[in-house]
């Protein structure tokens, strides 16, 4: 073996840049695992919230919706307080998303802690004054809708971001159709229709922007990636056609096909998270 001063400079190079190439990889690993901690963490922060605002929703619907006779004569209290949650609700949404937009324009990372509060502050508002309106028929949405959300939290942090936007637009004809076996065809039903259509609309148009810039979208000069390369941009489509006309079939062919069209929608999405999955693998 040639034991040459040039030779042991090179063997010394050479084990200084597996050293450091090692140290690189090491480096990587620990910046990923952080990475992947930090998101679990902001899921788990979800789902946490999402629990609060169900146990606040069960007091409503065991309290005041399904009240015992002993305990009518709460209900001018009960019905006061949600009345000040639904105002109280709102301000405190815009108060703490605009904390937590300001947050996350500073690192791009604080303010998830805000959203959540905002979210939750939101969904109790609402939530009870539409158990407050309509009680018994709003209920049993209302309580179905916040796991829901918690579902679509998981599915954000988890999954593919186009599989976020199946689940999102599914999730508002499942809402759609259960809303139209309670009301039929309402002045509400048809403000919710025209909502869900336009929100699975803007999904097509912002989908069809992202697949001509390679998921890129360009914010204040500056380029976003919202999408991965090669993302499933039809199932997107897909999704918001189906749900567009299961949401209209009902008009036309009644409460029947909307009870068929709830499980339609389900199976559909259920399909689309055993794709999702599998592309992750």
């Amino acid at each position: 073996m040639d034991d040459s001063p040039n030779s042991r400079r090179v063997l010394t190079t050479m084990k200084k840049n597996e050293t450091k190439t090692g140290n690189s990889k090491a480096q990587e690993m620990y910046d990923r695992k952080r990475a992947e901690d930090q998101v679990f963490n902001r899921m788990l922060l979800w789902l946490a919230g999402a629990v609060i605002v169900e146990l606040v929703m069960l007091l409503v619907n065991r309290f005041y919706v399904h009240a015992r006779a002993s305990e009518l004569g709460g209900l001018m209290v009960w019905r006061t307080v949600l009345m000040v949650l639904l105002f109280a609700g709102i301000v405190l949404f815009v108060a703490f998303l605009a904390w937590g937009v300001h947050l996350r324009r500073g690192d791009g990372k604080r303010g998830t802690l805000q959203f959540i509060l905002a979210a939750g502050c939101l969904c109790v508002g609402v939530g009870g004054f539409a158990m407050r309106q309509y009680s018994t028929v709003a209920a049993p949405l209302v309580l179905a809708t916040v796991p829901g959300l918690a579902i679509l939290a998981m599915v954000f942090y988890l999954y593919q971001r186009e599989f976020f936007g199946c689940v999102l637009v599914g999730g508002l004809g499942i809402i759609g159709l259960w809303l139209f076996r309670m009301v039929d065809a309402s002045n509400g039903y048809y403000a919710y229709l025209v909502l869900s259509l336009i929100v699975a609309a803007a999904g097509a148009v912002l989908a069809w922007k992202l697949k001509k810039q390679d998921g890129m979208l360009t914010v204040k000069e500056q380029e976003v990636a919202v999408l991965q390369r090669g993302a499933a941009y039809p199932a997107y489509y897909v999704t918001a056609l189906l749900t567009a006309l299961l949401l209209l079939a009902p008009l036309v062919l009644g409460a029947a096909v909307a009870y068929y069209s709830i499980w339609v929608l389900a199976a559909w999405l259920f399909i689309l998270a055993v794709f999702f999955t599998s592309r992750m693998m």
